[in-house]
């Protein structure tokens, strides 16, 4: 497994190559990376499955559009709030592999995050969220704009609630 995988940190620089080859590369903080980091093989010398190798360019993917989400809120600066918005991203990727992820999710998710105060909280929302939304489309598939609208109408319905109570 990858160090930077679960441990907090988040990936900005690709650990493996679209055909399972590890990346040599120094990590996004400069250094060197550890030898296991990227490895093309698992422990036991068989080859990554495709699912694996997806999930690694996926989650670099989450990486570069976290850090690019929301940046000049002063939430995001804590490197404990981008891995926290990372985690959530890359869970909710891993649990619903029809939809896996697309940019767009981060700027879904990033108000929820914001919000709520324990991160399972806000998976399930996000989750919740992406299931409404999805479902609200006849095709079954995610389209960043109808997204992205169906998310801003529950928001405005959700906002109107609050200022009415």
């Amino acid at each position: 497994m990858d160090t930077t995988v679960g441990s907090g940190r988040v990936l900005t620089m690709p650990v493996i190559t679209e055909d399972g080859q590890p990346i040599e590369n120094p990590n996004s903080n400069g250094g060197a990376r550890p030898s296991s980091v990227g490895s093309e093989k698992e422990a036991n010398g068989v080859p990554l499955s495709k699912e694996v190798i997806q999930w690694k360019l996926t989650l670099h993917q989450i990486g570069l559009d976290v850090n690019r989400t929301d940046r000049a809120l002063v939430y995001y600066e804590s490197q404990e709030n981008l891995a926290r918005l990372w985690d959530i991203l890359a869970v909710y990727s891993w649990v619903d592999k029809d939809i896996g992820y697309c940019q767009g999710m981060s700027d879904l998710c990033s108000p929820i995050s914001i919000l709520l105060e324990h991160e399972a909280d806000a998976f399930w929302c996000f989750e919740r969220l992406m299931r409404r939304v999805i479902l609200n489309d006849i095709t079954g598939s995610l389209d960043a704009k109808k997204a992205c609208r169906g998310a801003l109408q529950i928001h405005e319905k959700y906002l109107n609630t609050v200022k009415a109570s």
